[in-house]
């Protein structure tokens, strides 16, 4: 902390305005530094020094400035808060510099500064719909750069790939600094005609897949100004597929942060943007519904998306990819949330089984994580023994796996069995967490 200066009266009025004690406030930092990847034990006599004046080290003025945000439902900044300003960034940038400026500072191994911005509630509005752009004529000669979109949509999907098996740490920075080598320089490139859209869409579809890896290590603020710069170049592309795709992402977010007028705002954004979408789309961006429409209590509305999510995947051609196909597996999942949502227990742990059965065998970090659910679920309704067992193949999962969600996930293993660590099995599973978390730092208890 820095040296104190006079009593910080902005704080102290922002408390009041939030109705919040400085114990309250500490439990807020505390979550939101679990979004920034952040271990923080802040108490009431945290505060109390905050109030007296002394300056917390970064990124603890962001992230009380956010815990106020959400609160109050109005922009809070450091500054206002009775904090240093934070370090500006770029926001008035196009989209392709705002993207250049991210990935360039992710790219850097001694740049800490991107990972400990948090996830900003107030940031979670859903975007102008991208205008439509009129079909590229066919003829007029070769294409420039022809081959430079496909191999960037191969790099695509070369690099979710290895998210579903690795799980999103071991290639965040490799793909940061081709994004800011590699595919920056191809947009600003002259004479690109009408590839340019192209090439814009494939930088966003690389930059949504960033997001995604940075969200599973649990960098939410970072993975939420990726998902802001994959949205704006799939707009400027006039992608409203793209778009959509991005949008839905972003409202599951915001779901599993608790953001949920923010998800659902986003979620129907989504599901409206493209009406000629094809079939795998509507049944990606339905089962998100589904999931926020159950967590609001629109019983109605969370069986209708998940009816039309079904129909769409029924619909849906075998078309390979990660932006082409939604596999079966992940939308059990996203039915069995919505039906857990609704309190329909036995029907959620149904869809559950389901989604373990449809797994790719590539899907290493899909199928940990539906064990985890699966677990979980379990143990809510009293059938610890069958918890375990779930739990125990969790455990299991490669120690290559280099997931957040899923280190999450065993360390939730750990709260929820330690009432039961004397029982038969609970102390030996506890103890296998314990032994993988010697082998990957922070992979259990």
């Amino acid at each position: 902390m820095s040296p104190r200066r006079a009593p910080n009266d902005l704080l102290r009025g922002l408390l009041r305005e939030a109705g919040w004690t400085q114990e309250r406030l500490a439990r807020a930092v505390n979550t939101l530094g679990g979004e920034t990847g952040l271990a923080l034990r802040y108490d009431r006599t945290a505060v109390a020094h905050w109030l007296a004046g002394t300056e917390p080290r970064a990124p603890v003025p962001s992230l009380v400035a956010e815990a106020l945000s959400r609160r109050t439902g109005r922009l809070v900044r450091p500054e206002t808060a009775g904090f240093e300003a934070a370090t500006p960034e770029p926001g008035t940038q196009d989209p392709v510099g705002r993207f250049l400026a991210l990935s360039r500072s992710t790219a850097d191994p001694h740049c800490r500064e991107p990972l400990q911005r948090p996830y900003r509630a107030l940031d979670a509005a859903v975007p102008a719909l991208p205008a439509r752009q009129p079909a590229r004529q066919p003829g007029g000669g070769p294409v420039p750069h022809r081959e430079t979109v496909l191999a960037l949509h191969d790099t695509a999907r070369r690099f979710a790939a290895s998210f579903n098996a690795h799980g999103g740490r071991p290639d965040r920075s490799t793909l940061s600094a081709h994004l800011a080598g590699e595919v920056f320089p191809l947009l600003r490139s002259p004479g690109l005609g009408p590839v340019r859209r192209e090439l814009m869409t494939a930088a966003s579809r690389l930059a949504f897949l960033l997001a995604r890896m940075y969200q599973d290590g649990l960098r939410q603020g970072l993975a939420q100004q990726y998902f802001t710069c994959a949205h704006l170049l799939a707009a400027e592309a006039g992608d409203r597929q793209t778009w959509s795709v991005v949008l839905r992402a972003m409202s599951t977010q915001a779901e599993r942060l608790g953001q949920l007028p923010s998800a659902l705002r986003l979620a129907e954004a989504a599901a409206g943007a493209a009406p000629a979408r094809p079939p795998a789309q509507q049944a990606y961006v339905q089962a998100q519904l589904a999931v926020v429409l159950g967590r609001v209590g629109d019983r109605r509305g969370a069986l209708a998306a998940i009816s039309g999510a079904e129909h769409a995947t029924e619909r849906a051609s075998g078309a390979a990819g990660p932006f082409a196909a939604y596999p079966e597996a992940a939308l059990h999942f996203q039915v069995s949330r919505a039906l857990d949502a609704l309190g329909d227990m036995s029907g959620a742990l149904a869809a559950l089984h389901r989604s373990t059965a449809a797994r790719a065998d590539t899907d290493v970090r899909g199928r940990a994580l539906t064990h985890a659910r699966s677990a979980e679920l379990l143990l809510r309704t009293g059938r610890l023994d069958e918890a375990c067992a779930a739990w125990l193949r969790l455990t299991h999962s490669p120690v290559g796996l280099r997931s957040g969600e899923v280190e999450d996930a065993l360390r939730r293993m750990c709260r929820m069995l330690h009432p039961h660590r004397r029982r038969r099995g609970v102390a030996g599973l506890l103890a296998r967490a314990r032994a993988r978390a010697e082998r990957v730092p922070g992979g259990g208890c």
